[in-house]
């Protein structure tokens, strides 16, 4: 088998489908995977390692004509769908990404991660709507994580709401008060506000402009 990718999982020999399963989604389910890892990109290409690891061992099973057993329970199958959608997100496949989102979600409703997946790629699409109820579902699930009002705040400014916009910027500044460029923005959104005028710099993002894409 592929040396390289078999060190990747952290296995050797022959491994058979299940103990390849089993290495990849304890290492893809690790803390640092649990977020939107799509913004940062050393996060990212380490994920993908990780997933084309995988891919290129079942590959070879299958290719050998070696039995490749099904996922053994809901919960992985339902995060093997969630890591297809979140690798294909990292390489601009949201085509892809979404159908891999919703088939996990219709297996498992209410997951929050593919509820924040989903949201964000509705808002890529300027569903400002849908993405808002699927990102405040994930906010809900996820009290304790910035992310879903980041991506809230985002939402509602390209939606022209300004205000809504700056206190889902608080509720992110408050569950992670080392955020930076936060303060700045809500100063910004408010004198868009009073101003009722919509900035013409589409340039960036607000996230891209908050967050920038860690190298």
């Amino acid at each position: 088998m592929d040396s390289e990718a078999l060190v990747k999982l952290g296995l050797s020999g022959d491994p058979g489908s299940g103990e390849i399963r089993k290495a990849y989604l304890a290492r893809t389910t690790q803390p640092r995977f649990q977020d939107v890892i799509v913004q940062d990109l050393s996060l990212s290409q380490e994920f993908s390692r990780l997933h084309e690891a995988y891919i290129t061992l079942m590959r070879e099973l299958a290719q050998t004509g070696v039995e490749v057993s099904a996922p053994s329970s809901t919960s992985d199958t339902v995060q093997l769908l969630y890591n297809q959608g979140v690798y294909a997100m990292i390489h601009q496949n949201f085509l892809r990404a979404g159908e891999k989102f919703q088939e996990a979600d219709r297996i498992q409703p209410r997951n929050p991660l593919v509820l924040l997946h989903l949201g964000i790629l509705l808002l890529k699409r300027h569903s400002f709507y849908a993405a808002e109820k699927y990102l405040r579902d994930a906010a809900e699930l996820l009290p304790d994580n910035h992310a879903p009002w980041l991506y809230l705040a985002e939402t509602y400014e390209q939606a022209g709401k300004p205000g809504a916009a700056q206190a889902a910027l608080r509720r992110a500044l408050a569950l992670n008060p080392s955020l930076s460029g936060i303060a700045a923005r809500i100063k910004t959104l408010d004198k868009k506000g009073k101003s009722g005028k919509d900035s013409n710099d589409r340039r960036l993002s607000l996230l891209e402009r908050l967050l920038g894409r860690r190298r």
